[in-house]
């Protein structure tokens, strides 16, 4: 899957904006912190530092992507730490496995 298809699930699936700008400006602005949203930056910064490259046609695997955001589940589930960044976390996570079970299910549908 490419960082831009995976991004453009998570912003349709995840109930967060992930977008701001293209794929393209979405990824630098992520990755100089200057994200609107700056949780959704550093998910999209993690997320993009772990793919093959980083640029939208980059592609990335499920275990890449989740392990990624390791350390902000971690903060997010700190005793300290709001709420709404765990639920976020939480629906993020599951986006993403949506979306690489719907790409699965494209590919057996195929053959």
């Amino acid at each position: 899957m490419t960082l831009n298809e995976l991004f453009t699930y998570l912003n349709e699936n995840s109930g967060y904006e992930i977008w701001d700008g293209t794929c393209e400006e979405t990824i630098k602005k992520a990755l100089a912190k200057t994200h609107k949203d700056a949780l959704s930056g550093e998910i999209v910064a993690a997320i993009a530092g772990h793919a093959s490259a980083v640029s939208p046609e980059a592609t990335i695997t499920r275990a890449e992507a989740t392990t990624s955001l390791g350390p902000l589940r971690l903060r997010a589930m700190r005793d300290d730490a709001p709420v709404s960044d765990l639920r976020r976390m939480e629906r993020t996570v599951h986006a993403i496995d949506g979306a690489f079970n719907e790409e699965a299910l494209v590919l057996r549908q195929r053959s």
